[in-house]
């Protein structure tokens, strides 16, 4: 009787691989959570191809660039969309997703909207892999932030350390140097960095060199020691104890668990 019961459940309950496939093969559109952001006013949304091309986009994006329908923004390039230097930093960001296959997390920056106002928002962009594991396009979001006018002036020096802390991950960053670069106090630093993204600022560097392992794990066999140091390690053994205590995974393990799904 145990026997054939789980024969049955094993019948019934196939793997979380096979549950996705099946699950889209059955919608037959694999953008059906465009439909969720449309409902989303200060989020917008947006997958694009190999070429950085829209190709799906919610309704806030379409109100964002003063168009009046989806399709008059769909095949079109960042730089097509957004008047001047915004249209280039967005497409320079888009081909350095394409290429190097690295996500974008929690970028700060400011937009422009069509009546001509500034407004500071979250962006975050994750590479899209075809089976081969190569990048054949992004999806994003950038999710407005309303921060109170006193808090406003803060962002800009945020959006630098945020850049800075980005580009410059394999080396090592102090809380009092970010916190110069930015203009704040430490204390006020930290207040920022807790509003964000609910982390002190010692956690968000943590989260970024992390978030920035997980990348290269995934998408190369690169040496974990070489990852390491890229990501501001001075040794593997301690970006191995950071890297479980995070992720609940040693390193090594992470990268198997990811190989087998690229050929």
């Amino acid at each position: 009787m145990e026997d054939r019961h789980k024969s049955a459940s094993a019948a019934i309950d196939p793997s979380g691989r096979d549950a996705r496939t099946r699950f889209l093969a059955a919608v037959g559109r694999p953008l059906f959570f465009e439909d969720l952001f449309d409902a989303v006013p200060d989020i917008v949304f947006f997958v694009k191809d190999a070429a950085g091309r829209y190709v799906a986009v919610n309704r806030t994006l379409v109100a964002r660039t003063g168009r009046r329908a989806k399709d008059d923004l769909l095949g079109h390039t960042a730089e097509a969309v957004f008047p001047g230097a915004l249209g280039v930093e967005i497409a320079r960001q888009d081909a350095a997703v394409l290429s190097n296959g690295r996500p974008i997390h929690g970028r700060l920056e400011l937009h422009l909207y069509p009546n001509g106002e500034e407004g500071w928002c979250l962006t975050w962009k994750e590479p899209i892999r075809d089976a081969a594991g190569a990048v054949v396009g992004l999806s994003g979001i950038s999710r407005d932030l309303r921060a109170p006018s006193d808090e406003r002036g803060d962002l800009a020096g945020l959006s630098t350390v945020i850049e800075h802390v980005q580009a410059h991950l394999d080396q090592p960053l102090r809380i009092a140097d970010l916190a110069r670069l930015a203009g704040l106090t430490a204390f006020r630093l930290d207040q920022r960095l807790r509003a964000l993204f609910g982390l002190s600022a010692g956690q968000y560097l943590t989260r970024a060199r992390i978030e920035a392992a997980l990348s290269l794990l995934r998408s190369t066999d690169r040496p974990i020691a070489s990852i390491a140091l890229d990501c501001g390690y001075a040794d593997q053994a301690a970006f191995t104890r950071q890297f479980r205590k995070s992720v609940g995974l040693t390193p090594s393990q992470y990268q198997r668990h990811h190989r087998p799904a690229r050929p």
